[in-house]
């Protein structure tokens, strides 16, 4: 058996014990974790069908809360609550009854609370109905006879004997949890330790098996390091296993041959890294000329964007300022319109009142007319009795002394009829100045309504001409607004350019600056690759190995690198 294969089989039995140990744990710890997880999924069963009860309890105490509202007051709102109780219960019920499904003593116990919940349904229904109908006695009757007491006692009781079942339930499946959770962190840490202390000392046995089947191999592999550390490439590597150290000692033998070829290519590139250098002196010298003759020319460039950025931030203010004159414009059009609307409105309703107070002249032109017709029947009247007290008294002095108390009414009512003539003149005469004035002041209103629908045409005229004048503030604004962003866009591509003349412009003077690094680069890397010379002339190769020398059929056979080839290419 060789060294190899015994070091493959140690390692792989020794983790195969500590994986079976493993596997083992794991799978004893995934069954109590799954018992666990029961038990713990039927506590939280327990409290869920516990819950369902207490709800059940409660829907049927709001179902009668409910109806006694509702008895009480005859208000249809009371209930809302027996509403939404009846319509909650089935689904209860229904959720109870797949929880418990499996314990069938509860099953018979929901069934008489179901039947029970029925039959207080069906009475407080009945008692509903009663006060629908107005018969007080019989609802009543019907509540003074503890129907509905002795159901809902019933039923809690029940739900007493429920919930304590539950309760009971609930205290084993506690216990089983405590007992399933103490045993799962008993396998857990045990399991652990036991693969700690199976896996230290598998591992103690592997590294003490490894380390003496090892040890020889490895001095081998550092004596023939240290000689390659020393120079002396012409060491002779030998591989007796085909296990990891003989795999390295091959790889060693490889890596010999292959620094070989590399001192060799060294060699070559240190020649073609001196030519390469004087090369690149005389290219830097003309590029130093060139990078000179740019700094002007960008520093000039610079001066220019510098310049056009401050134009373009000097007309962006100005156009910001013309968007805010033109706001301010439109602003004060709107108000101008808003005070013309508002003199067009005021200078209708005057038209208006202007209209009504004419006809109201003319109402009472017509009233002055009909006081003339009047006054005219009054002078009339007047007349026909100074003329019948003008005949009274006449009669009067005919009858002598027995007309005495006659005649001196008739000379009253004479001297009241002339009275009554005088006043009628006199208002016959203001009616007529009053009629004149009226007349007067309907042509005088007349031509203020002419002149008032003249002015509301004018004004109408006005308020259309500000309002285009608004229109055109308002497309003009949208336009100062597209052009100040043009603008600002304008000096930020500017100040961009700008930056950028100046970065470039740095980069120029610090690539002027570094062309004495660059120069004195060159000086040290034609100084390094002397250096580099003096250094691989120290290796020792094989003759078969040397740069020059094509390669021998040694390095054909065990597929080393070309001389052609990268030294870092690998096989």
């Amino acid at each position: 058996m060789q060294q190899g294969t015994r070091i493959n089989q140690f390692v792989l039995g020794g983790f195969g014990v500590i994986v079976l140990f493993a596997g083992a744990t794991t799978l004893s710890s995934f069954l109590t974790n799954r018992t666990l997880r029961e038990a713990r999924g039927w506590v939280s069963h327990t409290f869920e069908v516990t819950a369902d009860l207490r709800k059940l309890e409660k829907l049927l105490v709001d179902a009668e809360t409910g109806q006694r509202g509702f008895v009480i007051t005859k208000e249809e709102r009371y209930l809302e609550p027996y509403d939404r109780a009846s319509a909650a219960l089935d689904e209860t019920f229904a959720g109870l009854r797949q929880l418990i499904a499996d314990n069938p003593e509860q099953l018979a116990r929901l069934d008489d609370i179901e039947a029970l919940s029925a039959q207080k349904l069906a009475e407080l229904q009945e008692t509903i109905a009663l006060k629908r109908q107005g018969q007080e006695d019989v609802l009543l009757a019907l509540i003074k006879s503890d129907k509905g007491k002795k159901f809902m006692e019933e039923m809690r009781l029940q739900l007493a004997d429920m919930v304590a079942v539950e309760n009971q339930l609930l205290a084993e499946r506690q216990q089983q949890a405590v007992q399933a959770e103490r045993w799962a962190t008993w396998v857990n840490w045990g399991g652990f330790g036991s693969i700690v202390i199976v896996a230290i000392a598998t591992s103690m046995v592997i590294i003490r098996l490894l380390v003496r089947a090892l040890g020889e191999s490895l001095q081998r592999a550092a004596n023939v390091a240290e000689s390659v550390a020393q120079g002396d490439l012409t060491v002779a590597v030998e591989t007796q296993s085909n296990d990891e150290v003989g795999k390295l000692m091959s790889t060693l033998g490889q890596m010999t041959d292959r620094l070989t070829l590399l001192i060799g290519g060294v060699k070559r590139s240190g020649i073609e890294v001196t030519s390469s250098a004087t090369q690149i002196a005389a290219a830097g010298k003309q590029l130093e000329v060139t990078m000179r003759e740019q700094s002007v020319t960008t520093q000039e460039t610079t001066t220019t964007a510098q310049t056009i950025a401050e134009t373009a931030q000097a007309l962006a203010q100005t156009m910001e300022e013309v968007a805010k004159l033109a706001n301010l414009t439109k602003n004060t059009a709107t108000e101008s319109q808003t005070g013309l609307n508002q003199m067009e409105s005021t200078t209708q309703q005057l038209v208006a009142a202007t209209q009504a107070i004419a006809t109201r002249l003319g109402m009472i032109s017509e009233k002055a007319n009909n006081i003339n017709t009047v006054i005219t029947t009054i002078t009339k009247v007047a007349d026909q009795t100074n003329l019948l007290s003008l005949n009274a008294a006449i009669e009067a002095e005919k009858a002598g002394e027995y007309g005495a108390g006659f005649a001196v009414v008739a000379r009253e009512i004479r001297r009241l009829a002339d009275q009554t003539a005088v006043a009628t003149l006199e208002i016959e005469s203001m009616v007529k100045e009053m009629q004149s004035s009226v007349s007067t002041g309907v042509m005088e209103m007349d031509k203020f309504s002419t002149e008032v629908n003249q002015s509301v045409s004018t004004v109408s005229n006005l308020s259309g001409q500000v309002a285009q004048i608004i229109h055109q503030v308002q497309d003009l604004a949208p336009r100062f607004e597209t052009v100040n962003q043009g603008m600002e866009s304008q000096v930020q591509s500017a100040t961009q350019i700008s930056e950028a003349m100046l970065q470039l412009n740095t980069v120029a003077r610090h690539t002027n600056e570094s062309f004495d690094g660059i120069n004195a680069a060159i000086a040290q890397l034609n100084q390094a690759a002397q250096t580099l010379q003096q250094e691989m002339s120290r290796f020792k190769v094989r003759e078969q190995y040397d740069y020059a020398a094509p390669p021998s059929p040694a390095l054909s056979d065990r597929k080393l690198l070309r001389p052609e080839t990268s030294p870092w290419q690998h096989p």
